[in-house]
């Protein structure tokens, strides 16, 4: 078993008085009292629809409440519900998105071993839009079913999450064999079997694991996985780093997981559905698309601009491709699936290649992301949400019809080069 005793010495003292739970509760995103207090009323509300008898463990941030919070505790709705705050650094003083959810998660992890918990699970994106449906979504599967990983599945915008819709997912789907639709999700819920696994040490490198793309973990693990619809996402407050910065953060732990697991993903092929539990929340349509000849505009920018980066990574008839966009009236705009698979596909190599700086790699595909962005909402702006659900289908579907140019040129990249 790995060791529990790096616990901070204040919330081990607590564990120790707890003793024994059943559920761990990871609330490493609250940010306020009344976000605690109804997160725990809901928490509460949860544990009887799961099973009778069920003692939980709450964790949540010692910055929500004062030092003396004994008096300022929400009220336990259930006795079996122990509130437990853990000195959680807040995210501005962690150096990046990724540190803050392993330090969020290896703590929640290290609880759930020392109480011997049968489930856990962790809510790290917006405490406040917790349910009692949404945390019996998460733990039943695992109480229930047996099941390993529980991975929270929300609606998103038409117009939202698009570099999950365009890149991230389809990108996973294709590699791994598993149709799991937000493998970035921050909430989640965990076996004693999967937390065994994530404390241990990385294979590669000895250390402690980074806790990013836990889900592709669990494929890699073999272990058995599902998804739980939660409604609308929470969306959380407006971001404040530029689209190329978000880019860098999402594609290049995407692109390290991708060379790291290349023995894994390489044998993989097709995809299959992972069990999905929950109605599914209609598509939101109330975002707009945005600024499109802005976005025309960048990608016409880039073109002039990054010749020298994208033709280090993409082959001769992509580059003819967009040169052929760069032509294009507005209206007409349309960057293929193929060819957009491809050059997500080509940025990954280039990546594992280290050409050119992997920052600079990232940040020059920006104009080409945005180019995709404008071809969909053309094509989707006036479509009902089924036929946008269609629209991304296919586009995934694009991304496994072309993996076997990825093999190819991952595995006999000189033949390649322009």
């Amino acid at each position: 078993m790995a060791e529990t005793d790096v616990i901070a010495k204040e919330t081990k003292e607590r564990i120790e008085r707890v003793g024994a739970a059943d559920i761990v509760i990871g609330l490493p995103a609250c940010g306020s009292a009344d976000a605690l207090h109804l997160a725990v009323e809901y928490a509460g509300a949860a544990l009887p629809a799961i099973a009778d008898g069920l003692k939980a463990v709450v964790l949540y941030p010692d910055s929500v409440l004062p030092a003396s919070g004994a008096e300022t505790e929400p009220a336990n709705p259930a006795a079996a519900l122990q509130l437990v705050p853990v000195p959680w650094l807040p995210p501005d003083r962690l150096p990046s998105v990724a540190q803050k959810e392993s330090n969020a998660f290896q703590e929640v992890f290290r609880v759930s071993q020392k109480v011997a918990a049968r489930a856990c699970c962790v809510w790290n994106s917006v405490a406040d839009r917790i349910t009692p449906a949404a945390v019996r979504g998460l733990l039943e599967p695992i109480l229930a079913r047996d099941l390993d990983l529980a991975v929270a599945r929300y609606t998103r915008p038409k117009f939202g999450g698009l570099i999950i819709s365009s890149i991230v997912y389809p990108l996973a789907r294709a590699l791994y064999g598993r149709r799991i639709y937000d493998p970035m999700s921050a909430d989640l819920g965990f076996s004693p079997r999967f937390v065994e696994i994530l404390l241990q040490p990385s294979p590669q490198t000895g250390r402690p694991r980074a806790l990013e793309w836990i889900p592709i973990q669990a494929v890699s693990a073999g272990l058995k996985i599902c998804q739980v619809n939660l409604g609308l996402h929470p969306a959380p407050a407006q971001e404040t780093a530029d689209l190329s910065s978000v880019l860098v953060q999402v594609l290049g732990p995407l692109f390290l997981d991708v060379e790291r697991n290349a023995p894994l993903w390489q044998k993989a092929r097709g995809s299959q559905s992972v069990p999905t539990f929950g109605e599914e929340v209609p598509m939101s349509e109330e975002r707009g698309a945005g600024d499109v000849q802005r976005m025309l505009d960048t990608f016409q920018l880039g073109y002039r601009n990054l010749q020298e980066i994208w033709g280090v990574v993409l082959p001769p008839a992509t580059l003819l491709e967009l040169k052929k966009l760069t032509r294009t009236a507005p209206e007409q705009f349309r960057l293929p699936d193929d060819v957009w698979a491809r050059i997500v596909y080509d940025f990954a190599l280039g990546h594992r290649q280290r050409a050119i700086s992997r920052d600079h790699l990232l940040r020059a595909m920006t104009p080409l992301y945005l180019a995709w962005v404008v071809s969909y909402a053309l094509e989707v702006r006036d479509a009902p949400a089924q036929q946008t659900n269609d629209r991304l289908e296919r586009l995934a579907l694009a991304y496994e019809t072309q993996k076997p140019y990825l093999l190819s040129r991952w595995r006999w990249p000189d033949r390649f080069n322009p």
